[in-house]
């Protein structure tokens, strides 16, 4: 009798908690006009002491705080200042609720795509590593981080062989961690890497990140490309093209390739550069990092 008495009050507890949260999210929700996402949930508790005040309804608050995050990252523009709330979030979700597999891959890749937080986006990743060590897309996502944003192969390489290892991994993995041990840089097998998981996954929130992504391997593809035309230009002409469309040709290109992003590749004659109209300077400071990391010593 006893027992059955704690156990109505502990859901009595837990149902006005719930309301409270749904009464602060409609409060929340009539200022959202005027006041930006972050900062509806800018004081955040410390997790563990979220994990004592929910009770047993960890998953419910876990849940509740997920929503938040979503509407941050799909805000129109995403401060740093954000980005960081962004961060805190997600160690915060994640804490309540150390199985939820989705807060950590979409939370992973929008620490990088959303926001530039590389070093937010491994510790969140190594978390769930820590705590779902089977599912074989958390130490993917940390080498694609390590391959994309530390220029770090050799790392990179040993998360995906882990990730290949483990149960559901498509074959392509294991073939894109071979590649890496060798050092060499391969960014067409990225893209297909990329594009496999992009097919293979279900989830929209994580596809839409996955894309974004996708498109940056598919830029720094045709970077490659677009430089590597550029050189046999001039060895067969001892001197730059004028224009980019003068590589397509005999040894050259057969046509130019099409900007992801809907954009296009910009070509400047007198340095020899070129680059997308749509990726932020960021990204090519991110390409100037990884050949200068591969380059010999």
């Amino acid at each position: 009798m006893v027992f059955a008495k704690r156990q109505m009050t502990l859901i009595l507890v837990g149902v006005c908690l719930i309301a409270a949260m749904c009464a602060a999210q409609a409060t929340l929700d009539q200022r959202r006009k005027s006041v930006p996402g972050h900062q509806r949930f800018m004081y955040l508790p410390d997790a563990n002491v979220l994990r004592t005040a929910t009770l047993g309804f960890r998953e419910v608050a876990s849940d509740f705080l997920w929503i938040q995050v979503i509407q941050a990252t799909g805000e129109k523009h995403v401060s740093k200042e954000a980005g960081q709330w962004i961060a805190r979030a997600l160690d915060v979700v994640t804490t309540l609720d150390p199985t939820f597999v989705s807060a950590y891959e979409i939370g992973g890749i929008a620490l990088c795509t959303v926001v530039v937080l590389p070093e937010e986006s491994n510790r969140l990743l190594e978390k769930g590593i820590k705590y779902n060590p089977q599912v074989w897309r958390l130490p993917f996502l940390l080498g694609v981080n390590y391959y994309f944003e530390m220029g770090d192969d050799a790392k990179a390489a040993a998360l995906m062989a882990n990730a290949a290892g483990l149960p559901g991994a498509p074959d392509i993995v294991s073939r894109f961690a071979a590649r890496l041990l060798v050092s060499v840089q391969t960014p067409q097998l990225a893209v297909e890497l990329l594009a496999k998981t992009y097919e293979e996954t279900s989830d929209e929130n994580v596809r839409a990140l996955l894309e974004r992504r996708l498109k940056e391997a598919i830029v720094e593809r045709d970077l490659q490309i677009l430089e590597q035309a550029l050189n046999r230009y001039q060895a067969m002409y001892a001197g730059r093209p004028s224009r980019l469309d003068e590589l397509v040709g005999p040894g050259l290109l057969h046509t130019l390739p099409i900007e992801p992003f809907g954009g296009r590749y910009l070509y400047d004659a007198t340095s020899g550069k070129v680059r997308s109209s749509e990726v932020e300077e960021r990204k090519q400071v991110r390409r100037w990092a990884r050949s200068q990391y591969q380059s010999p010593q």
